[in-house]
């Protein structure tokens, strides 16, 4: 099916997809999850209990991955410049991040999270930036939920309350 990266074994059609999934979560909450933030991680722990057909974008998945990289660079190695961690990436590889990635990966198959491929032109990502005041990559998640008929999102950023056709949740 196109645009699905991921799905459950019930979610087989597109039509599918719009009727049933109605929540996104945002990188932000992700994060805050796995890190144990305080007291995000206990409001999305509980809309992770409530909810049941929850869908991500590969953008939003690009961005928990990127972030936890990083935060794990930091942490681990003192790396804080992004130019230093490409150059350890380069010269050392990526496994001594692979708890983290790893970690996404077990949250998306453990809650049966739908990974959903991004949907968007051009115009419509920079008419959706103009319009609403939102970076790049927000325009991007929004307009893929738009598409996907998706309508509340879980996040903590409260430039997303600025897009008619999303619900932000907590």
């Amino acid at each position: 099916m196109g645009g699905v990266v991921q799905r459950r074994k019930s979610c087989l059609t597109s039509s599918c997809l719009r009727l049933r999934l109605s929540d996104t979560l945002d990188a932000n909450s992700i994060v805050y999850y796995l890190h144990r933030v305080e007291p995000y991680a206990s409001k999305v722990k509980s809309v992770l209990a409530e909810r049941g057909d929850l869908a991500v974008t590969l953008r939003i998945v690009d961005e928990v991955v990127f972030t936890l990289i990083r935060l794990e660079a930091w942490r681990r190695l003192g790396i804080r410049k992004l130019d230093q961690l490409r150059e350890h990436i380069r010269k050392h590889g990526l496994n001594e991040f692979n708890d983290v990635i790893n970690d996404v990966e077990e949250m998306i198959d453990r809650l049966g999270i739908i990974v959903l491929e991004d949907k968007g032109g051009l115009t419509e990502i920079l008419e959706t930036i103009g319009k609403y005041s939102l970076l790049p990559g927000d325009a991007l998640i929004a307009i893929t939920a738009r598409h996907y008929g998706i309508d509340t999102i879980l996040t903590f950023d409260e430039d997303f309350k600025q897009v008619p056709w999303l619900k932000v949740t907590p």
